[in-house]
Parts: structure tokens; C-alpha cells; sequence
């Protein structure tokens, strides 16, 4: 079984930044299911590792990778910044 917290920092520093190459070339619906289906259900993964890691005690009580606030703010901003890079190339679409 992998390490949860081996799990979370690929999430944090592979996974995430992966959507962003991807919303280079994808359409609305693929916006659509990102936002609405895949983020929500890994944010919930990363939460459920976050916690893994602290019954585990593999996580320090202070450690930023494991802290539920921090996670949450994290795909918070993720979804936030997915959404005006999707607008932004959607509307240069438009004019060129």
C-alpha cells in the first residue's frame, strides 16, 4: 500500500498542476466535470488521507500537508483559477 503521505504531496504537486495543461485543449463539458465531479471527489481523497496521516501518526500536529483547511483552500483555489484560465482561453477563441 502506498504511503498517505507520499499520496498527498503527489496530489499537491502532480496532480493539481496536471489540470492546467489539460484545460489548454478541453471544451466546457470537460470544465464542467472537472469542477463539478473530479476535483470535489479527490479534495474529499486528499481529506481522507489527511486524516489517515494523522491516526497514523505520519503527520506532525502542525504539518501544512495535512492540515483539512489548508486542502480545502488549496482545491478551492484550484477550481477558482481553472475556472478564469478556461474563460480567458475561451474568449480568445472567440477573436482570433
Amino acid at each position: 500500500m502506498i504511503d498517505p503521505v507520499k499520496r498527498l504531496k503527489n496530489i499537491e504537486s502532480h496532480v493539481l498542476p496536471s489540470f492546467f495543461i489539460g484545460v489548454l485543449s478541453q471544451d466546457d463539458a470537460w470544465m464542467k466535470k472537472t469542477t463539478e465531479k473530479i476535483l470535489p471527489e479527490l479534495e474529499a481523497k486528499a481529506l481522507r488521507l489527511a486524516e489517515q496521516c494523522k491516526k497514523e501518526g505520519k503527520c506532525a500536529p502542525d504539518e501544512p500537508l495535512c492540515d483539512e483547511n489548508r486542502i480545502r483552500a488549496l482545491f478551492r483555489e484550484t477550481r477558482e483559477k481553472l475556472k478564469k484560465e478556461h474563460i480567458e482561453r475561451r474568449s480568445k477563441k472567440r477573436f482570433h
